[in-house]
């Protein structure tokens, strides 16, 4: 397994530049696999800085359809014009979250793609839902429900047409973690969990029972969590005996430091321009 950060709200690397976004290269039995294009091109120009060829990827993943996750997705079809696009069916649509208020934000944080450039595309993307496997290792997983000891860590709504309601609550459900399984155990890439980093982790040992967790690679959206939550969610994320555990992009950095205690060596502070080898 080896994963390279091409995109992430900071970076090290002089060579490298961050944004609020995600995007990931991932390695794995043979495969190239993209997961997130971050919120602009910058994803793009990391990998050329870092003598990436993006026209080497197999596939290209959409986590979810939040604009910080998909924005990039022209400037990869601009330098590789074959790779599949997967993506929940139910991603492709405009978002609002919560200002601090509790009012609904005028900007659209969701999916903010040209009607023009989806058409352009739409023979290479793969609406996916539920469990579906995109090549001999790799499993994405969709339609993952909260758990109820640990619910979803903010709100989002979605527009409706034709309706007397102008928004209605976005259930998350078109989020999806990618799943890979190599010999050693499996490896857990989620964008923001959105429906909660512990839903996806339990979703991911039920697909796998047994196997040993070697890395959790994930954007855990614990910045807005307040105190006991957020501990709890560390706790029983450190409780598992996951080998590695990456928190990346939404995690926060208060998170971040409260893995880093935990685990010590086992958490790794990845930005833009890492690469790790498992």
């Amino acid at each position: 397994m080896r994963i390279t950060f091409l995109s992430d709200n900071k970076t090290e690397n002089p060579a490298c530049v961050a944004e609020w976004g995600l995007s990931i290269l991932i390695e794995s039995c043979g495969h190239k696999v993209l997961f997130d294009t971050g919120a602009s091109s910058i994803f793009a120009g990391n990998a050329a800085s870092m003598g990436i060829r993006l026209d080497d990827v197999e596939a290209a993943v959409i986590s979810h359809g939040h604009y910080d996750h998909t924005e990039g997705l022209p400037y990869f079809c601009m330098e590789n014009d074959h790779a599949r696009i997967y993506m929940h069916k139910n991603a492709i649509s405009e978002a609002y979250g919560i200002d601090s208020a509790g009012r609904i934000e005028d900007d659209n944080c969701g999916i903010r793609w040209s009607n023009k450039f989806i058409e352009n595309i739409r023979d290479r993307i793969v609406f996916t839902h539920d469990n579906f496997r995109i090549n001999n290792s790799m499993i994405l997983v969709g339609d993952i429900e909260p758990l109820k000891d640990y619910p979803m860590t903010d709100r989002f709504y979605r527009p409706v047409i034709n309706r007397e309601d102008k928004y209605i609550p976005d259930n998350m459900n078109h989020e999806q973690i990618l799943i890979a399984e190599e010999e050693t155990g499996i490896h857990i890439f989620s964008g923001c969990s959105h429906t909660g980093v512990m839903a996806a982790v339990e979703r991911a040992k039920e697909l796998f029972p047994g196997k040993n967790i070697r890395s959790l690679v994930a954007g855990m959206h614990l910045y807005p969590v307040e105190g006991k939550e957020k501990e709890k969610i560390v706790e029983s994320l450190c409780s598992l005996g996951i080998d590695y555990i990456v928190p990346v992009h939404c995690s926060g950095m208060e998170a971040i430091m409260m893995f880093k205690e935990k685990l010590g060596d086992r958490c790794i502070t990845a930005s833009a321009g890492d690469i790790y080898e498992f």
